[in-house]
């Protein structure tokens, strides 16, 4: 019996790394998400495929210990980091063990995939958010091979992909620590592409940036103070602050979103993994006195091993431990689904037609009731330094 592929795949390429046959890969769909392709003279149904799949069997999860809002002790470093710097000291921990550690990195192109790094000096390529679907390639079966040898091996992606890494181990390993983030839904690579586009067309004559960053902190991280920066070499860098940015608006507003991120299987505090990673947002109403503008981590921990590492980093960071709802109160990514925006699908088929301007702008206009309610959510979601200023 073929496989058939659920509706909600997440892209998550287990079946393609568990084919004894390499006779899966994947197919580009709408706004450029990857789905698997079997080929059928080759396809023996052994039913790997189907077994192995995350969304159909969802791997069983750890009961979430403790929740912490945690900054990294140095400040440089904190300053390069999407939120607190977190998963930079577990990162370099594994490596000064001798261990290896796989991330989701740019291309030249700014395409997202995963690799694997074994020096600090490799660290900055895994460091900061990346707002579009990693490709895991052939990752999983990469990490199994680390594994085996008894390398100490650290994994961190998005929840799906985690989830997809336990199913296809299909045990759990002493030397394996996994670090899932906290995920709003990954964006569209199509959405990306034409960002990009975009923004070299309007500020470099067309010419790629040699940096990316999602999450400056150059206009601070409180109150969601952060802002994308393109640094085009020779000092030239131009920035947007995230409530201004039109991909940012498209994203919040859940507009470029995959279509198995609005029924994800793998949210909540409890997980298959060791970590959950992500912004502490709010922590400035909660604990105003820890929040300095520079950021800081929200860290769930689920296993015992999680809990044993923490009280071996816990010399390079500031660490306080707080009330597990207290912790997503203001980041409902933990444990709800995005739901999709209603002119979703049209805004994929259609991304090529217009200019990316003209595109969200269509489809994010304020001339409907639905659409004045989304853009007051996207205001207090993504705030401004307006806001924090008065």
């Amino acid at each position: 019996k073929m496989f058939k592929v659920p509706k909600n795949c997440t892209g998550c390429y287990a079946c393609v790394n568990i084919c004894p046959m390499e006779c899966i890969d994947m197919e580009e769909r709408e706004g450029g998400f990857l789905y698997p392709r079997i080929n059928k003279s080759l396809c023996i149904s052994c039913a790997q495929c189907e077994n192995v799949c995350p969304v159909l069997h969802i791997p069983e999860t750890g009961a979430c210990s403790k929740a912490l809002a945690i900054k990294n002790k140095n400040d440089e470093i904190r300053y390069q980091s999407s939120s607190g710097g977190f998963f930079s000291v577990l990162a370099e921990w594994v490596m000064n063990k001798g261990g290896i550690v796989f991330g989701a990195e740019y291309t030249e192109k700014f395409q997202v995939r995963h690799v694997s790094i074994t020096n600090k000096d490799q660290l900055y390529k895994l460091q900061g958010a990346k707002y579009t679907q990693s490709v895991l390639g052939s990752c999983l079966k990469k990490v199994k091979c680390e594994l085996l040898t008894g390398r100490l091996v650290l994994f961190s992606g998005t929840p799906c992909q985690c989830a997809a890494l336990q199913s296809f181990l299909g045990k759990k390993y002493k030397n394996l620590i996994m670090a899932d983030l906290v995920c709003h839904g990954v964006p569209a690579p199509k959405v990306w592409e034409a960002y990009i586009e975009h923004r070299i067309k309007k500020e470099n004559n067309g010419l790629l940036p040699v940096r990316i960053n999602m999450r400056s902190k150059v206009s601070g991280w409180s109150y969601y103070g952060y802002s994308i920066e393109f640094d085009y070499g020779q000092n030239k860098r131009t920035y947007i602050h995230n409530s201004d940015d039109l991909f940012m608006k498209s994203f919040i507003s859940n507009l470029c979103l995959r279509e198995s991120c609005s029924k994800c299987k793998f949210k909540g505090v409890n997980r298959c993994t060791d970590f959950t990673l992500g912004d502490y947002w709010g922590i400035w109403n909660q604990i105003s006195n820890f929040d300095d503008n520079k950021g800081v981590s929200v860290v769930f921990v689920h296993s015992d091993k999680g809990k044993s590492i923490l009280d071996v980093l816990s010399s390079d960071c500031n660490i306080l431990e707080v009330k597990i709802e207290d912790a997503y109160k203001d980041n409902p990514s933990v444990v709800s689904s995005s739901k999709l925006h209603a002119g979703r699908d049209d805004f994929l088929r259609e991304i090529d037609s217009l200019s990316f301007e003209e595109q969200v702008e269509k489809f994010l206009s304020t001339n409907n009731i639905e659409n004045i309610n989304l853009m007051k959510k996207i205001i207090r979601k993504i705030g401004s330094l307006r806001t924090k200023e008065r």
